[in-house]
């Protein structure tokens, strides 16, 4: 017993001795940072105009590229115009390179890609293939951030063929980490983790920052695929590794990690000790996020161990650190958690709500502003692509100015002779030009037409993305709240005795409750109904009609021919089902109608949607002054999927709707 005793003291001194180490290395972290950084900036003054100017100028950049961008911006700026000062190709390459990750960092996805393009065709001019393999990188990394994943992994695979012919094993590795990325962001998990295998081997000779981000990232794939004790193994490397490089974002994203593990498996304990350690850690750095961060995992601790006091006054001081900072995100999760602890600490419903409510508004904010900036990439994507045709048209207008330089030269020369020929060609040219000017209008049009369905696209999936967080928040979050008054109501009314008057007015509050949970899982089911989601779409359409007609609103018939074949993708089976919902839907309101057909129809690649009513009818013609928005969306679902529809109706004798739409 006395050895076992001996031992376990060994232990607990031992741990903080390590404890103590990690607390005095982070001291240093920031210190070490600073002093690097100051001693750059020092030797600029005296350093002479030439290409080391220009790789010390991008090395400062470097330093402030992950806090404070707009500076890194400037000193990238200042080695861009040195560089074209000294004619020096490669650290003109370096710079759309590097504001283009700037770029990214702002959400001007469409902007870093004209930049990028413009280094890749300089590198390829110029005959730097390994530039031109970093260009094919960087434009993988801006393509995964625009969501078009195909374009990005042909980019990574161009760049990962030159990196071959040179043997760059960092670079090799660094593509690898790229792809186990991009295959983790589509779900083919066995891939990515193949591919972070890939990196990881080549990266352990050096073990530097690279081996750390592959690291990080095969942690994750290992945690999604449910491998939770190797993910927890790598996990405890990665902090010693990130310890070792001095990279204090790494440590505290790996303990915050650990925090976030425990959460998720429910081993409370251990949390409270991770978050202890994090905040500990914390202390010794100069950054309100990862203070903020370390007393929202204290909070987090206390809460699930049901230390409500002391969770409130941890997620008090994160809620103080976010607001102060900005941190938006952060202010979000620590309003949800200071809801929660506010329901469990004081039972007041209204004040947990208000809390609630204000994370949702960050959540609504953040969706606004990525629908918003969907739309300016598309639009910017538009405009890059006009000045490119325009760029190409500028082009060959020089080219003929110059070919009809020499031919009026030549008939200058042979007036007498060659006069008539001269005249005719000019002709011939004019017609050419003008056939010229025609097919550039054409090209305008077209390019305008696909702006507007890629801004349309944008809008859809924002309502769709919005329609189902709204659903969800709204089932499990008020639904939640309202089951769980219900239920205290409940225990309420057992342990206390009530008059008759009382005891019918409270059964009539708990009708009313009912009636609103109700009300509550309607609303929620039409934003995003669960048969959207489980069932095919010629089952999801059968039963919102069984719905309605069971509801005695209106009575639906529904029919279907060759849908078990057809398959159409999410896209197309969200815009029919809105469709048939938003016509069903008008229906009731306005067309007075006691009977309605809803058909599908699937043959050769084609949907056909029929909706018919017995209703009061209007005038077709009065379409397109409408005022309302239900006519307009629909229109735009269905452009969008370049299908047609036609509407057939007069006043008194119903309404017929025909719509195809190509699968």
């Amino acid at each position: 017993m006395a050895e076992i005793c001996i031992t376990l003291i060994w232990m607990l001194i031992l741990k903080k001795i390590l404890l103590t180490a990690l607390i005095l290395s982070m001291a240093n972290i920031h210190f070490a940072q600073q002093q690097k950084r100051d001693s750059m900036i020092a030797l600029l003054p005296k350093a002479k105009a030439d290409t080391d100017k220009v790789k010390l100028l991008y090395r400062i950049g470097d330093e402030f590229e992950t806090n404070e961008v707009e500076r890194a911006s400037g000193y990238y700026t200042q080695a861009f115009s040195l560089s074209k000062n000294l004619n020096f190709t490669k650290g003109i390459i370096r710079y759309y390179s590097s504001q283009g990750e700037i770029l990214n960092m702002k959400g001007k996805y469409a902007e870093s890609i004209g930049l990028l393009k413009q280094g890749l065709e300089l590198a390829i001019k110029k005959g730097d293939k390994m530039r031109e393999g970093i260009m094919y990188e960087n434009m993988g990394n801006t393509f995964g951030y625009m969501e078009e994943i195909d374009t990005a992994v042909n980019c990574y695979y161009q760049a990962l063929n030159i990196f071959d012919l040179f043997n760059d094993t960092v670079k090799i590795s660094n593509v690898y980490s790229d792809l186990s990325s991009i295959y983790t962001r589509v779900g083919k998990l066995e891939k990515a983790l193949e591919y972070s295998d890939k990196a990881i081997r080549i990266l352990q000779i050096n073990r530097d920052v690279y081996l750390l981000s592959a690291m990080t990232n095969r942690e994750a794939i290992l945690w999604k695929m449910k491998k939770y004790e190797d993910a927890e193994n790598l996990n405890d490397e990665i902090i010693k590794l990130a310890i070792a490089l001095q990279d204090n974002w790494g440590i505290t994203d790996a303990m915050a990690n650990k925090c976030s593990h425990n959460r998720a498996l429910g081993q409370y304990a251990s949390l409270k000790k991770n978050a202890d350690e994090l905040f500990n850690t914390a202390l010794h750095f100069d950054s309100d996020a990862i203070k903020c961060a370390a007393y929202y995992w204290l909070g987090e601790a206390d809460f699930c161990n049901r230390n409500f006091l002391a969770a409130k006054k941890n997620i008090e001081l994160a809620i103080g650190l976010a607001e102060k900072n900005g941190l938006t995100q952060k202010l979000k999760e620590n309003y949800l958690l200071y809801s929660k602890i506010l329901l469990a600490l004081t039972g007041n419903v209204a004040m947990s709500e208000k809390f609630t409510t204000a994370a949702d508004s960050i959540e609504q904010q953040t969706i606004n502003e990525q629908v918003l900036k969907a739309a300016q990439n598309a639009s910017e994507k538009y405009q890059t692509e006009k000045k490119d045709v325009q760029l190409e048209l500028q082009r060959v207008t020089i080219k003929e100015e110059r070919l009809w330089k020499y031919i009026l030269s030549g008939a200058l020369v042979a007036f007498l002779t060659i006069g008539f020929i001269s005249l005719k060609s000019y002709r011939n040219k004019q017609r050419l030009l003008i056939s010229e000017g025609a097919l550039q209008e054409q090209q305008i049009v077209r390019l305008e037409n696909e702006r507007h369905l890629a801004a349309t696209e944008a809008v859809i999936k924002g309502q769709e993305e919005e329609r189902s967080r709204l659903a969800k928040d709204l089932h499990d979050g008020l639904g939640g709240i309202l089951s769980s008054t219900k239920y205290s109501f409940n225990n309420m009314k057992q342990q206390f005795i009530l008059s008759e008057e009382n005891a019918k007015a409270f059964e009539k509050s708990m009708s009313m409750l009912d009636e609103s949970i109700a009300e509550l899982r309607r609303v929620a089911h039409n934003m995003m109904p669960e048969t959207l989601t489980k069932l095919s779409l010629d089952e999801a359409i059968q039963d919102y009609c069984l719905q309605i007609s069971d509801s005695s609103i209106l009575r639906v018939t529904y029919q279907s021919f060759g849908m078990k074949e057809m398959k159409p993708d999410d896209t197309i089976k969200i815009t029919a089902y809105r469709i048939v919902q938003e016509l069903l839907n008008n229906m009731i309101k306005y067309a007075s109608a006691s009977k309605a057909m809803v058909q599908l129809i699937a043959k050769e690649n084609i949907l056909h949607i029929t909706v018919e009513d017995n209703g009061m009818g209007f005038d077709v013609k009065q379409l397109p002054y409408a005022t309302g928005i239900g006519y307009k969306n629909m229109l735009s679902r269905i452009n969008f999927l370049k299908g047609k529809m036609d509407i057939q109706s007069a006043e008194g004798l119903g309404t017929s709707v025909y719509i195809e739409i190509p699968v």
